[in-house]
């Protein structure tokens, strides 16, 4: 990765649901789950992003039953100063400037802005859009799929991530031996996340600051559950695609926590990891 990139750590609401779901042994009482997305700014392909967080379009998705019961399960926050446009804004940047947007994978949580982006093209997995596309309305909320977020230009901006080129990761990323090279110039790397979902994304890059930073999605919700070898519960393991695929994803990033100080790895979800980051890049 030789292309460095701007880095900016984005929170877009979030929302609440018992610890104990999210790792064995967590508290039994609501805690906050925000919804990370990543400002990636690119020398010459300008500001992308990773994930779009929550979006208003989230509550008109779920206002009908029976999605309503995907926000009366995980109710959902998102005040008007951490909207997407707002967030882009402070960088001086406007929606319409974001051009390409890494999906992690298409849960509601992630994608519910991409809507506002009128000239971005979307990077997610095939598998990840096969399932959502297969998925029944029923079927599809059951796995935290919204279809009514896509846009009806969804499939015309699509890059499939694995039709980009295959590159071999370094030995210090083993156990994740193989990525995709996003943009042709190596400098944003996607690794697939399998377990959570049949083709979840995360993204490595180098930031300006000679930071190397691995955004994870869901492949984890905490980074001390990961420490401490915590993986879900056995309520959020059954809404997974592969539990045994989510295990060994889970336990790779335990291999890389354990031997790799020069990596930042950041799950969507953490919120030690948000206020630890939102202070280191200010």
């Amino acid at each position: 990765m030789t292309t460095k990139l701007g880095f900016h750590l984005l929170r877009i609401g979030h929302c609440s649901h018992p610890e104990c779901v999210t790792q064995r042994g967590g508290r039994l009482g609501s805690v906050p789950f925000p919804a990370l997305a990543g400002l990636l700014l690119h020398p010459h392909f300008g500001p992308m992003l990773f994930d779009t967080g929550y979006d208003d379009a989230f509550f008109a998705a779920t206002q009908p039953f029976p999605e309503r019961l995907y926000r009366l399960v995980t109710p959902v926050s998102l005040t008007s100063s951490e909207t997407l446009h707002v967030q882009l804004a402070r960088h001086g940047i406007a929606l319409q400037d974001i051009r390409h947007v890494f999906l992690s994978h298409l849960h509601a949580d992630h994608i519910a802005g991409i809507g506002e982006l009128p000239n971005a093209r979307f990077f997610a997995m095939r598998d990840e859009v096969d399932a959502m596309r297969r998925a029944s309305r029923i079927g599809g909320l059951r796995r935290g799929y919204l279809r009514t977020l896509l846009p009806e230009s969804f499939d015309a901006r699509l890059t499939c991530a694995d039709d980009c080129g295959r590159v071999t990761l370094p030995p210090a990323m083993h156990p994740f031996r193989y990525g995709f090279d996003l943009l042709g110039d190596a400098s944003v790397i996607g690794i697939p996340l399998p377990g959570h979902t049949p083709g979840q994304l995360g993204i490595l890059f180098q930031t300006s600051g000679d930071q190397t930073v691995f955004l994870v999605a869901d492949a984890c919700w905490s980074l001390e559950a990961v420490r401490q070898d915590k993986p879900p519960s056995w309520i959020a393991a059954r809404l997974f695609s592969d539990k045994r695929a989510y295990l060994a994803t889970f336990a790779g990033l335990r291999v890389l926590l354990g031997r790799n100080d020069g990596l930042t790895i950041v799950p969507s979800h953490c919120e030690l990891t948000w206020r630890r980051l939102s202070r280191e890049l200010r």
